[in-house]
This record gives C-alpha cells, structure tokens and sequence, in this order.
C-alpha cells in the first residue's frame, strides 16, 4: 500500500524545497502539502503533490489534512504559541497513527535548558514528540544561506550592501537545499535505523564571517558588497519598518546576542553522512542564486 507524506509549512522557504525534492523522488509516496491558504499557495503546483488547507488551531482542518499520513515533516513559523501548536499537530498525528515524525528544529535545542527563547521552544515542542511515542528525527539546522535572498535580497540590490548587528561572528551558514535533502532522506528512509530517534546538527561546510560572505557574494556578482554591521537598536528599527511584531524582534536579536558569543561557528558532516554528498559552499550558493542579487 502506497504511504502518505504530509509537509506542514510547504510554503516557506526550507518546506517548499523539500516539497519539491519530494515531488522529484523516485520512492512511491504519496506528497501532501499542508498550507494556510489554498489560493496563496498556487505556487506549488508540482507533480505528485496534493495541496491541503490547514490552521493549527482549527482542528477540523487538522483532521483532514491528516487523513490517511503515514510519515510527517513538521515545521512551523516562529511565534509565542509555537509549542500549542505542535502540541495539537503531534496530538492529531497519535490519533491517525503517523509512523514517523521529521522536525525541523534549530541548532542549539541539544541543550536541555536553553537561554534563547527560539531555541527553548523548539526543544519544549521535541519534547512533546519524544513524549508522543512517535519515531521521529530532529533536524538541527544553522542559519540558512537563502536568508541572504530572503532578507538580504532588497539591500544588495538597491545599496550593495546588507546590515547585521553581529560584528565578526562566524557562522557555518547552511543551504537550504542540504537541509531539504536530508528532511526527504529521513522522510523516505525504509529502514529507520540510521535516523530513527536521533537528531541532527545541520551545518554548512565551513564558518565564515559576514565579511567573508560579502566577499563571496562580490566575487559572484562582480561588484562590491559590504557587510555593514550595526547596532542592535537599528537593527530593532529596521525589523520594526519592515512590520515585524515585537516578539519576534526580540527573540531574532536575542538569537544574534547567541551567534555573537559563537554558538553557531562549529562544523558537522551530517549533509555528506546522511545525504552520500557534501554540503554546498557559500560559493556554490552564491552562484546559483547570483541573479537574485542583480
């Protein structure tokens, strides 16, 4: 009998990749996408992939994007009621019997008592699925090297350059499209042995200052780009004019804060053990994504 994968946060930039990476797998599955608004989500018109409406605290809409799932990727947007929200998730897949969990958490959630109030969620909302029975694996990834599109995107164009308050932190920024390859890995593995009940440090190859990225990001589009840093309340300022909520200003700074002291400089193999490839470069990014920049 034909499995199901249901993937909750198929739009964003981490679960639209693994979508796709699914759509793309020669293993028979099933492809559920699980999105907030059918119309905004037309984007996702991929072959072997049936979208779903799904609010978190609806749990109507629960019960019939889970209808049948077999295997789930579970991840959600930051907010205060990030651990609720699972706690109804992983609730809805006890009852349809889900076979295995594959959350994408954040690096740092090893520690059981973490200061930082993103990382403390995410460990709170492991717990739950630890606690559920459910075999799962936990995907611990570092910064994604598409924030440099995401977020970065508008100021390179328009200035040449991006604005960070993390003076010479380096950081071992990760692809998006490494992480996704080990989520789908996970997600299709027939025998769970060597992912069942375990979680995985994701990191790009190296750890490399913004300075550094800049230079890369220079050298991929053939002008200057400057890394500018700056300090935390302009950083507050301009998250504010881009209509950030206050919470997640807080809780993005508290998270540069964490960078800054250099939790987010060491290395792992995970990519290469789990995927048989090596994590991509920032250099391989950077080329790949260049017209993003122009």
């Amino acid at each position: 009998m034909t499995e199901t994968i249901l993937v909750i946060g198929a739009t964003g930039t981490l679960g639209s990749e693994v979508v796709k990476q699914l759509s793309n797998n020669s293993t028979n599955y099933l492809i559920r996408a699980a999105v907030h608004s059918i119309d905004k989500a037309k984007e996702i018109d991929i072959p072997r992939v049936n979208l779903v409406q799904i609010d978190y605290n609806k749990p109507d809409t629960l019960n019939n994007a889970f209808r049948g799932v077999d295997r789930l990727f579970l991840l959600t947007h930051p907010s205060p009621n990030t651990v609720e929200q699972e706690f109804n998730i992983i609730n809805e897949a006890k009852k349809v019997g889900v076979k295995h969990i594959v959350k994408q958490s954040v690096m740092g959630a090893d520690d059981d008592d973490p200061k930082v109030e993103l990382i403390r969620l995410h460990r709170e909302a492991e717990k739950l699925v630890e606690e559920s029975g459910i075999e799962y694996t936990f995907l611990r990834p570092n910064e994604f090297m598409q924030n440099f599109v995401t977020f970065h995107g508008p100021t390179i164009k328009n200035t040449n350059s991006f604005y960070l308050p993390m003076k010479n932190a380096e950081v071992s920024v990760v692809d998006v499209r490494d992480i996704a390859a080990v989520a789908v890995k996970a997600l299709t593995e027939k025998d769970l042995a060597n992912v069942s009940n375990k979680a995985f440090t994701i990191t790009g190859p190296k750890a490399l200052s913004y300075n550094k990225m800049a230079e890369l990001l220079s050298n991929a589009t053939n002008r200057k780009i400057e890394y500018v840093n700056i300090s935390e309340e302009d950083a507050r300022s301009g998250m504010k004019e881009a209509d950030m909520n206050d919470w997640l200003i807080n809780a993005l700074l508290e998270l540069n804060g964490y960078f800054r002291e250099g939790h987010a400089s060491h290395v792992t193999s995970i990519v290469e053990n789990i995927t048989g490839k090596s994590a991509r470069t920032f250099e391989e990014f950077a080329k790949d994504y260049v017209d993003f920049f122009r």
